[in-house]
């Protein structure tokens, strides 16, 4: 039996940041793209590709042209994606590493592609690991802590300190069709919000909310139910009260009645 995937961020945490998040202007401009890599992927002609034949368009059309990565040859003084060169797992490189490239390296999402028939979960194509593991594998010597693992067909993304069953998943035909999808996508992955010029990763600040809001949640569960189980017992030693009153019984008699029932 599957395991049930759970999401990297608390849904009602998201969608308080969405509520106040408008997609950027340049995202109209990309429909069309959107609605290609759907049409190409649900008509079965991307199958027939390989994943180099692929992957390069794919990675330049969603996270520079989508995503507002930049690369050395955008010509800024700082870039903040890089391609195939920076840690080797099991004889292979990550795709591409999102992070701050401007004379010193800071790492901070390792992504990792495959082609449209790869599961993902699993190694294929004779393979030792599966390409989420290879995508941790890279984060772990790449020392960040965010992995986007993606088969162009979907698209996920991890955080190292969680296990491989939690993570959000981004379908790229839905992508083309679902306008609150698209925010999400944009919102979470965006260059200005992963990358920022100052301060950190948005990630982390999504996280510890999704942590804080989960566990002051638990807290006023326990509470509730601390609060039920002794609503409860009054109620019983209540009615137990009013039971022995309506049968006339003496204190003596209380006892051993209840005595009688423990045994």
């Amino acid at each position: 039996m599957p395991i049930e995937r759970k999401p990297l961020f608390r849904p009602d945490v998201i969608h308080q940041h969405l509520a106040a998040f408008s997609l950027p202007e340049h995202v109209d401009g990309f429909r069309a793209k959107l609605v290609h890599w759907a049409d190409l992927i649900a008509s079965g002609r991307a199958d027939k590709l390989n994943e180099k034949e692929l992957l390069p368009d794919f990675l330049t059309d969603y996270f520079v042209s989508l995503l507002g990565y930049t690369r050395p040859a955008d010509g800024g003084a700082r870039y903040t994606l890089s391609r195939e060169k920076h840690v080797q797992v099991d004889g292979k490189f990550a795709d591409a590493v999102l992070g701050d490239f401007n004379g010193h390296d800071r790492p901070v999402l390792a992504v990792e592609g495959k082609g449209t028939k790869d599961p993902l979960d699993r190694p294929y194509a004779g393979r030792k690991l599966s390409a989420v593991q290879q995508g941790y594998h890279y984060a772990i010597n790449l020392t960040c802590d965010w992995i986007v693992v993606t088969s162009m067909r979907q698209t996920r993304l991890y955080y190292k300190g969680a296990d491989t069953q939690t993570y959000e998943l981004f379908d790229t035909a839905s992508l083309a069709d679902n306008e609150n999808l698209l925010r999400k996508f944009v919102f979470l992955l965006g260059a200005a919000r992963v990358v920022p010029a100052d301060g950190r990763c948005h990630l982390y600040d999504l996280l510890n909310e999704s942590d804080k809001v989960g566990r002051e949640l638990t807290k006023k569960h326990r509470a509730a139910v601390d609060g039920l189980t002794r609503a409860l017992a009054d109620a019983e030693a209540n009615l137990n009260d009013r039971v022995y009153a309506l049968f006339h019984l003496s204190p003596d008699e209380i006892k051993l009645l209840q005595r009688e029932v423990e045994h």
